[in-house]
Formats: structure tokens, C-alpha cells, sequence
């Protein structure tokens, strides 16, 4: 009995090394897919190689000019100068309506001719004498603030008065025509120190405004507006 055990043990033993060992089947989903070898690239001769056409190197940028240099104050929409003022009271109260509306002036003063009145004249005269017997006729008729120029040109000319209102001015030409006289009106202007004020502007097109100006009616102010004088 002992050796019949011995010998099943044997076969079993024997049969486990042959099925390992021996009879082996491979799973074809196991199997290792090679890759395939690729050909060496070939030997290109130096002479063969075309030589492919180099894109032309782009031109150097052109360094953009230096734009002209602006002061701290200058404005891009440009400046106005408002003008010309007598004195530095009227110069004064017109900077300080245009700071209130916003702008930032600045004063300054210049040589030039100011805008007195309109002058009302007689100028026709062929001689002195006339030119005394019409004086006389005006002061016969009340109107006394009148004088014959001191060496005008045309001589002999005869002043009846400078006046700011040009109401008032006509009213002075009435009289003398009145009187057989031929009156004329021209702008009375004197040359010395007057005063501008610069303003820069804020907006493109904008204008400044000069009736803020015209605070008292009974004072005409005859203002021009101009561009600013270059720096």
C-alpha cells in the first residue's frame, strides 16, 4: 500500500513538470507587437541640397521724428489772448472772470494802440478862418467842448468831442449838421503800455466769450481776441 502511494506521488510530480515545462501554449493576445525598423535616412550630397532663397531682411524702422517739444502751460487746442485793457484795474477784473469760467490766464504787457472813442470831427474846412467862424457858430449854440487842432494833418481840423457811447456820438453829429457843418465819426486810439490776458483753450473750436467782460453798461470796452504770441 505504502508503495503504490509512493508511486501516485511520482506520477503527479512527473505530469506538474511536463505541463509547465513542456506542453506550453502562448495566448496570441500576450504576444509583444515589434515595431518596424524604419530604413536609414539616405546620404544627401552637399551638392545636391537646393538652396532655398533667404527672405529679404526687413528694412530698418525709421526712428519717428522728435515732435517740438510743448511748454508745461502750452494747451493742444491752442490759446487766445483777450485785449487790449487800459489799465491793470480793467486787466485785473477780466483774469479773475475768466478764472471763474474755468481758464487759467495769464497777464501780461505789450506796447500798442488802446481804443479811446469814437471822435467826431470836421475836417472840410479850405481855411483857418473857417474853421474859427464854424467855432464860433457852436459855442453861439451851447456846445463848448469843442477846440481847433494844434498842428493836424489835414490843418485846420476841428474837434467837437471823443465819445464812448456811439448814441452820443451821433447825437454830437446832428447838432453840428444843425449848423450847416459836415461831421465825420473815426475811431479815436492812443499808442503806450497796454495790457492782454492769455488763456489757454480747453476744447478744439471753443471761444472765449467776451461780453463776461461788460460789467459796467456805462463803460464800453472795445476787446479784441487774437492768438497768443509765440514763446
Amino acid at each position: 500500500m505504502r508503495t503504490l502511494c509512493l508511486l501516485l506521488i511520482l506520477c503527479n510530480a512527473l505530469f506538474l513538470v511536463w505541463s509547465q515545462l513542456i506542453d506550453v501554449h502562448i495566448n496570441p493576445l500576450e504576444t509583444v507587437t515589434t515595431a518596424r525598423a524604419n530604413p536609414p535616412p539616405r546620404i544627401v550630397l552637399a551638392q545636391e541640397v537646393r538652396k532655398e532663397p533667404e527672405p529679404p531682411a526687413p528694412a530698418p524702422e525709421e526712428a519717428p521724428e522728435p515732435a517740438a517739444a510743448l511748454g508745461t502751460d502750452a494747451s493742444p487746442f491752442g490759446c487766445t489772448s483777450v485785449g487790449p485793457f487800459a489799465n491793470l484795474s480793467d486787466a485785473s477784473q477780466a483774469q479773475a472772470a475768466l478764472s471763474a469760467a474755468g481758464f487759467a490766464p495769464r497777464q501780461r504787457l505789450e506796447e500798442g494802440e488802446l481804443w479811446i472813442g469814437y471822435w467826431v470831427s470836421v475836417q472840410n474846412f479850405p481855411n483857418r478862418d473857417a474853421a474859427e467862424e464854424a467855432l464860433q457858430r457852436l459855442a453861439d449854440a451851447g456846445i463848448t467842448d469843442v477846440y481847433l487842432m494844434p498842428g493836424s494833418d489835414p490843418a485846420n481840423v476841428l474837434s467837437l468831442g471823443v465819445f464812448s457811447d456811439f448814441q452820443r456820438a451821433q447825437r454830437r453829429v446832428h447838432e453840428a449838421q444843425a449848423l450847416g457843418l459836415t461831421p465825420q465819426i473815426d475811431d479815436r486810439k492812443r499808442t503806450g503800455s497796454v495790457y492782454w490776458i492769455d488763456a489757454d483753450l480747453k476744447a478744439p473750436g471753443q471761444a472765449i466769450d467776451t461780453s463776461m467782460f461788460q460789467t459796467d453798461p456805462r463803460k464800453i470796452m472795445r476787446l479784441e481776441l487774437r492768438a497768443c504770441p509765440a514763446a
